[in-house]
């Protein structure tokens, strides 16, 4: 199973705008286009992807957390590569981010929060302790708090009608529950 990260976001930004600038400020990216519908940059130990929210994920995300994401990006790790290495683009990714946001959270596997800022309050998930307090320290120059974060997607059904699925997500990250329409 791919290590998977989702960073929903209440931005100005659009996609391409949003992946141009990250590109530019995270070096050893390249920016690629799949020839269909999204942009992705990669690295040796990671992908970013970055797109509009799909409307039912929206909605999740809109009545769990109080804000609409206007941008999504995902984070992928690369298998057998350096996970630390991953996780400081990722976090350079997402700080970057939040510098043209308003809201957003930072979900393992669609599920558990990471972090989260809401009406300009940053939380890292005391629960998920993918960097700890002095690391983050040693990087952020804005306040920050650490405190658990249960996460409200839990349990929770995903209905998109846009493209004919529906999906139920448990409070195990290792079931998820497909149904075509």
């Amino acid at each position: 199973m791919a290590t998977e990260y989702a960073f929903d976001i209440a931005s100005d930004l659009k996609v391409v705008q949003a992946l141009e600038l990250l590109s530019r400020h995270i070096s050893g990216l390249t920016l690629t286009w799949n020839g269909k519908n999204r942009d992705y940059l990669v690295g040796s130990t990671i992908s970013i992807s970055v797109s509009e929210p799909l409307k039912g994920w929206q909605k999740t995300i809109t009545e769990g957390f109080g804000f609409t994401p206007t941008l999504s990006a995902g984070f992928r790790f690369h298998n057998n590569t350096d996970f630390d290495a991953f996780s400081e683009i990722m976090f350079q990714a997402t700080m970057f981010l939040l510098e043209h946001a308003e809201d957003a959270v930072l979900l393992f596997n669609y599920e558990i929060i990471v972090l989260q800022r809401l009406r300009g309050k940053l939380v890292f998930n005391a629960d998920y302790q993918m960097w700890d307090d002095d690391w983050l320290e040693g990087r952020l120059t804005l306040p920050f708090e650490r405190r658990p974060l249960p996460s409200p997607c839990c349990s929770r059904a995903v209905d998109d009608g846009e493209r004919g699925w529906s999906a139920s997500v448990g409070p195990r990250t290792d079931v998820v529950v497909l149904r075509g329409t």
